[in-house]
């Protein structure tokens, strides 16, 4: 036996890290090692050494010296794999938040701002803000505009109610301003509650979460990365080759999909869905349950992007403001309800 396989399985049974030297000592006893030379043990650390440098090395070096262990191969699906990688990047977006100078983070704030919709945006004097760092309007369709006032706090610590009092007393009240405060952190208590203290203009907060969660939905410091994965053709398998697809998933130890129920079996994707906007009706494809539209032979991420296709206003909600043909209720419903189903 080659001295890597030999490695390999004395690894596999022990369930452990060893040192290079007991490798060789065990595989020698049960005569595992066709092996002429004086100095197997040196052989078989040079080997191990040499192997984990390679990309798919069934190895790893171990935390002691001298010692190897065996690569742990993950079990985990796609979803859950997307999943580690977004939490990943959501913890050092919030590093690179909390790095970032307090001028550059209120120019973020800004352009993240410009980009979910809002206009006229511009910066106060960084010196004599008075509570307020960027102003701009927010139009939620044609006829109606919101004044808001935004207070941009990079602070690492947590906010407290004393910034909500300060914004709240510099709305022009005139103009009807709205506040609202965003932070990399989080807001005390006392901030939250006085945010929406009756008899008081509301302060809208966005914590450290929903910032990070903004910056990726609009793409603001952040790039998507798309990559093909393969899957089973399972009709081609089962149709043409006669491949019985649910045996052959058991035998590979690959979880089964749930069963169909009624509602997903009427509802199959690509499903034809229609808008009512300005008398006029559109239609488009819902491609997927993730939300994936296709309009006008464009495909569109989500059903908002789709939508800003079709209004005259930023922002919309596209899983409000798309309907599909449900057979259980004879009526057009909001996709969003089957996000719910």
């Amino acid at each position: 036996m080659r001295f890597k396989d030999a490695a390999h399985e004395i690894l596999k049974k022990s369930g452990k890290q060893l040192h290079y030297r007991e490798i060789t000592s065990i595989a020698l006893e049960a005569n595992m090692l066709d092996t002429a030379g004086l100095t197997p043990d040196a052989s078989m650390g040079a080997l191990l050494y040499t192997d984990t440098l390679k990309p798919n090395s069934r190895f790893r070096r171990g935390d002691q010296r001298g010692t190897f262990g065996l690569k742990i191969t993950s079990s985990l699906n796609i979803d859950q794999h997307f999943q580690n990688i977004q939490t990943q990047v959501k913890k050092e977006l919030r590093k690179h938040l909390l790095k970032i100078d307090p001028s550059k983070f209120e120019e973020l704030i800004k352009i993240l701002l410009e980009e979910m919709g809002f206009e006229n945006t511009e910066n106060t004097p960084y010196s004599n803000d008075k509570g307020v760092d960027v102003r701009g309007v927010l139009r939620s369709n044609p006829l109606s505009e919101v004044k808001i006032a935004i207070q941009a706090k990079r602070w690492s610590k947590n906010v407290g109610s004393d910034v909500v009092r300060d914004l709240r007393g510099s709305l022009r009240v005139a103009d009807s301003e709205q506040g609202l405060i965003i932070t990399p952190s989080n807001f005390t208590n006392e901030a939250k509650k006085d945010s929406i203290a009756q008899g008081k203009t509301p302060i809208r907060l966005i914590d450290g979460d929903q910032l990070v969660d903004l910056l990726i939905e609009y793409k603001v410091g952040v790039k998507l990365e798309e990559y093909v994965v393969p899957t089973i053709d399972g009709e081609y398998w089962s149709e043409i080759l006669g491949v019985s697809i649910e045996e052959t998933e058991q035998d590979q130890g690959i979880s089964k999909p749930r069963k169909k129920t009624k509602d997903s079996i009427k509802n199959t994707f690509p499903l034809k869905i229609q808008a009512h906007h300005k008398e006029q009706y559109f239609e488009a494809e819902m491609l997927n349950i993730n939300g994936e539209v296709s309009l006008k032979n464009q495909v569109f991420p989500t059903p908002t992007n789709a939508a800003k296709e079709v209004v005259e206003w930023k922002t919309v909600n596209g899983w409000d403001f798309w309907k599909y043909w449900d057979e259980k209720t004879g009526k057009w419903e909001k996709i969003g309800r089957l996000r719910d189903k």
